[in-house]
């Protein structure tokens, strides 16, 4: 069923998101070999379907919308095509509450998932990953939840290590002197080979000096850490 419908999805009279749509809809009915997870392990909460995903559900369980080939199965071929018409030239009123629906659902959808990752260490994360195969990303994303991260009560700051903080130091300072005529990844790459030889002329007794603040550093971060079940 779905190789009928891929056909029809290359073609214009169908939008775009009637490839993911019929994908969804006839992933039911596709028998396929899955990875064998361990079933103690926690589900991440699917994600939210979108508007013209709930649309085309909805069109294809109405039976005067249903085509059949000869064989007697549902001509998904047709029916995205037709889908696709139908959505394009539905009323505004009409779409906004699909969109609406879709909405809702992405929330209730964030409101599960912070639940599901809150609730899970990095370790089972990790399993879920190894087992699957499919990523599990920060509520938010990698950005935005990293700035959570950061405005949380106690924590310490994730320490940089020794020679990340002195390239910050001449990074800040202004310590390497850049041609004029060097721009972007130019730029960047001759601040990077500067400060790796800056580096290499310290003394041990300086480079000392940033293991020895790194090592306290660290001991803050990590002694915070074991407080955040997520992290």
């Amino acid at each position: 069923m779905l190789n009928l419908a891929r056909p029809a999805l290359m073609g214009i009279a169908a939008p775009l998101s009637a490839r993911f749509a019929v994908r969804s809809f006839t992933s039911s009915v596709v028998v396929s070999k899955k990875k064998v997870v361990d079933p103690t392990l926690p589900v991440p909460p699917k994600g939210p379907p979108s508007a013209y995903t709930l649309f085309f559900k909805s069109y294809v369980l109405n039976p005067s919308n249903q085509t059949r080939n000869e064989q007697g199965k549902l001509n998904m071929r047709e029916l995205a095509t037709s889908a696709g018409s139908a959505w394009n030239s539905l009323p505004t009123t009409e779409k906004d509450e699909f969109e609406k629906e879709a909405k809702d659902a992405r929330k209730s959808y964030e409101s599960l998932y912070r639940q599901f990752w809150e609730s899970t260490t990095s370790e089972t994360r990790n399993e879920i990953e190894k087992q699957t195969g499919k990523k599990v990303k920060p509520p938010g994303g990698k950005k935005a939840y990293s700035k959570t991260i950061a405005d949380r009560v106690g924590n310490p700051g994730k320490p940089l290590t020794p020679y990340f903080a002195f390239a910050k130091e001449i990074r800040d300072g202004d310590k390497v002197a850049i041609p004029n005529d060097l721009q972007g990844t130019e730029k960047l790459l001759f601040i990077s080979k500067e400060t790796g030889k800056l580096w290499k002329e310290l003394t041990d007794d300086a480079k000392k000096t940033y293991k020895d603040s790194y090592t306290t550093a660290k001991a803050k971060w990590d002694e915070w850490k074991v407080t955040q079940k997520d992290l």
